[in-house]
């Protein structure tokens, strides 16, 4: 009932639209997804942009910028002109966890993006490489405490939030691991089915079939219920940390001072296509939950997430270059 209602919402505010946001968006739209092809973020842009595409009668061509945590996509995005024709594919980690971990920043986090929608949640999963003689999280915390120093784990950078959810788990559980940051999940997942790292958090998308396969271990997803794709794996609070929780979530962000008009159409072609019964379906294939919010929305829960993950990030002491 409420995607319907933001649905009419949407549909009601098209007519107020100015003569020229009428004509946008009269050529292809840039859509920068700051982690590597294959990965969840990856996927789930190219799911909701190839629906808006179809519904725009233009493309919008995804285009992934790799490196420093997302960083450098948002740099780009950044020194773009605002005029709805560059989007940024923020997720958790580029959007509220950058400010805090990153000493400098070649762009304002916060004045040089402007929110359009929030189109889905993420429960993240924590998995470990399927030879490790280990079936439950109390099982890895002892094979790790056994074995101090020796183990590993991967994410997709450093500053991202499966570094920071890794950092988190180190210390609730009391264990030593090495991080090695990786340029995408997608990389990351190569060595760890490879046995090169021992575990790694990644966002439910991208690990439903590896889990339901045996390729990986699943030991807990991060949220505070269990995910209806993979009922068998607990969540972290009820596996033994019981402080355990975060998500993840992707969001389309113009850049700071794109006219109204125009991120009020796309929010709208947004919603709509989060909202297409196709979409939602495969959304909730993927282990992830629809939400295609609008613009006002996503900006209070923007700004609710910013200071979520500061007193985490001042509490690891962690601090990028």
């Amino acid at each position: 009932m409420k995607k319907l209602l933001a649905l009419l919402i949407a549909c009601t505010l098209q007519p107020a639209l100015s003569q020229d946001a009428s004509k946008f968006p009269e050529k292809a739209i840039r859509v920068v997804v700051p982690f590597a092809i294959g990965g969840p973020t990856d996927v789930m842009a190219r799911l909701v942009a190839a629906k808006m595409s179809e519904n725009l009668g233009q493309q919008l061509i995804v285009e992934n910028k790799l490196g420093a945590g997302g960083t450098i996509a948002a740099t780009d995005v950044a020194r773009s002109a605002p005029d709805g024709y560059t989007l940024m594919f923020h997720n958790v980690s580029t959007a509220a966890i950058n400010l805090h971990v990153y000493k400098k920043l070649a762009y304002d986090p916060v004045k040089d993006f402007q929110p359009i929608s929030r189109l889905a949640d993420i429960p993240n999963v924590m998995i470990i490489n399927k030879d490790i003689p280990a079936r439950t999280l109390r099982e890895f915390i002892a094979y790790v405490k056994a074995n101090p120093g020796k183990l590993n784990y991967a994410s997709s950078g450093n500053g991202t939030i499966f570094h920071l959810t890794g950092e988190m788990f180190k210390q609730m559980a009391g264990v030593q691991m090495t991080h090695v940051p990786y340029k995408g999940t997608s990389l990351a997942q190569v060595d760890l089915l490879g046995g090169t790292v021992a575990m790694m958090f990644d966002n439910m998308p991208g690990q439903v079939e590896n889990i339901r396969s045996g390729r990986v271990t699943g030991l807990g997803v991060t949220t505070g219920v269990r995910v209806p794709v993979v009922p068998d794996v607990p969540t972290l609070m009820e596996a033994g940390l019981p402080e355990f929780k975060n998500a993840s979530w992707f969001s389309f962000f113009a850049r700071g001072g794109t006219p109204r008009e125009v991120i009020k159409k796309l929010e709208i072609e947004a919603v709509r296509a989060v909202l297409d019964p196709i979409v939602t379906a495969r959304i909730r294939s993927l282990g992830a939950i629809p939400v295609a919010s609008t613009a006002e929305e996503l900006d209070k829960f923007w700004k609710s997430e910013i200071e979520y993950w500061r007193p985490i990030v001042t509490r690891l002491n962690l601090q990028l270059d």
